[in-house]
């Protein structure tokens, strides 16, 4: 078994990173590392500084989801895969499974892999895709049975069967994920207006310390960006008075729109995608709306996708992982038509 020190340039990172770091960090849902790879056994000495909340680690072969393990508080090295032969390579990708949370002190690291095989670079993936959403994007509910497991816990938010890991492995893309449950364009579920990504994506990772600093410059830009927020403003503005809905509505488009320019100012040739649904279509006209505004100002790269409802549900009452199958069959089609893939 050899020890191989990351970052290494055999191992490709994925997600949103700082490009001056000297450690493999992952911030976000979806984050890792992915090799091209022949072994019998692979492990990773990682280090995890969430108390509360348990952190994740997943694996996919070849795109599969194989593995998933919690993290115990500290560095410690977790078995990955074991009993392959040797004389088959696969793609493996590692990557962080959670979101980030509060009680967490900083990124996940990966420190090393240690492995019986030799590590080769990747085929390379010419499309990179970034994610923008909440819990539907970070996968809340696609672990654990219908009815089941009402607290919020990370055992129960896995980003591997979500729509966003489904998207980029059928279109052979890179990822970048920036969501967080609970979020909004505008406000939270619980209807905390500082609770919205748009202030926050301009930063590296809003949430945990360290993550204050800007996003990184340099990181390769993406071809595409697909934004699925609106579910938890639409539980927002439920609770509101009829006289507070339509300053509220105005407000829920305009900070849309405020978001759309956010990520036209980071990607100028960036197809982008506002793909709302799932859950319900409650605040679809202000949504809209942000996107034709949008438009009107003369930026025609900028789209409006309706998502299916969620026909079935996991646990947590979220839409259930064929939920997302379908969810990922109707951006991924959306997305080959609009970069003329199709």
């Amino acid at each position: 078994m050899n020890r191989y020190s990351l970052p290494d340039a055999r191992f490709v990172t994925i997600g949103r990173h700082d490009l001056s770091e000297r450690e493999q960090n992952l911030w976000w849902s979806g984050s890792g590392v992915r090799v091209k790879l022949a072994c019998r056994r692979l492990d990773v000495e990682a280090t995890s500084t969430a108390g509360d909340h348990a952190q994740w680690l997943g694996v996919l072969v070849d795109g599969a989801p194989i593995t998933r393990l919690p993290m115990a508080e500290g560095t410690h090295t977790y078995p990955l895969l074991a009993g392959l032969d040797d004389q088959f390579p696969h793609e493996v990708t590692i990557l962080r499974d959670t979101q980030p949370s509060y009680d967490e002190k900083g990124a996940v690291v990966l420190h090393a892999v240690i492995t019986d095989g030799t590590p080769e670079a990747p085929d390379a993936r010419p499309l990179t895709l970034e994610f923008i959403g909440d819990s539907l994007t970070v996968g809340e509910g696609t672990m654990g049975p219908y009815g089941e497991a009402q607290e919020w816990r990370m055992l129960f938010i896995s980003h591997m069967p979500a729509f966003p890991t489904l998207v980029a492995e059928e279109m052979k893309a890179d990822k970048r994920v920036i969501a967080l449950g609970g979020w909004g364009a505008a406000r939270s579920w619980d209807n905390q207006q500082d609770s919205r990504i748009g202030r926050i994506y301009g930063q590296l990772c809003g949430v945990p310390p360290g993550g204050e600093g800007p996003a990184p410059d340099g990181e390769r830009p993406a071809d595409a960006v697909v934004i699925n927020l609106g579910t938890n403003d639409g539980s927002a503005l439920a609770k509101l008075g009829a006289d507070e809905l339509p300053a509220a509505r105005a407000e829920l488009r305009a900070r849309a729109a405020e978001l759309v320019e956010a990520v036209r100012a980071r990607y100028p040739r960036a197809v982008i995608v506002w793909a709302y649904g799932l859950c319900g279509h409650a605040v679809e006209d202000s949504l809209r709306g942000a996107v034709e505004d949008v438009r009107a100002r003369g930026d025609q790269n900028v789209h409006y996708l309706s998502l299916s409802d969620a026909q079935s549900l996991g646990s947590r009452m979220h839409p259930s992982r064929d939920a997302h199958r379908r969810a990922a069959r109707e951006i991924a089609d959306e997305l080959k038509k609009l970069l003329h893939l199709a």
